[in-house]
């Protein structure tokens, strides 16, 4: 059985700070969770603040 050689000489190494602030660039202005936005709207419609 032949295995493939794993040429890692051409990776790019990227600090971890930069690549979580890629993803939360193409995470802005999206809701991941619809559902739980819609929870917490229904419940907030049957509070009532007291003052």
């Amino acid at each position: 059985m032949k295995t493939k050689e794993n040429n890692t000489g051409k990776l790019v190494k990227v600090p971890q700070k930069v690549l979580l602030s890629l993803v939360a660039n193409k995470l802005k202005d999206r809701v991941l969770f619809p559902e739980k936005v819609e929870t917490v709207k229904y419940s907030l419609r049957n509070i009532e603040v007291s003052k």
